[in-house]
């Protein structure tokens, strides 16, 4: 169960830095676009940013959106993962 959730989270951080990367996105069309709650992005922009990836409020014409300005240099490795 514990191990099913992890997995779900690891894929919505990926999708979530896919989004991010393709095009500025607010964080409420984020939201929308993974069915998730606009709190659930904030935790998960607030996690990849602990990870190493930059990312950067932007100011759009009416409104904010998130870019990623870098990503880290190697994959971030899990709690416990030994690399091999």
């Amino acid at each position: 169960m514990r191990y099913d959730r992890s997995l779900a989270v690891a894929d919505r951080l990926d999708n979530l830095v896919s989004l991010i990367r393709s095009g500025a996105y607010s964080t409420p069309s984020l939201a929308q676009k993974l069915g998730v709650s606009e709190q659930t992005i904030y935790r998960g922009i607030q996690s990849l940013k602990r990870r190493g990836y930059a990312i950067r409020s932007i100011k759009q014409a009416s409104s904010w959106a998130y870019r990623l300005e870098t990503e880290p240099a190697k994959p971030v490795q899990g709690k416990g993962s030994s690399g091999t």
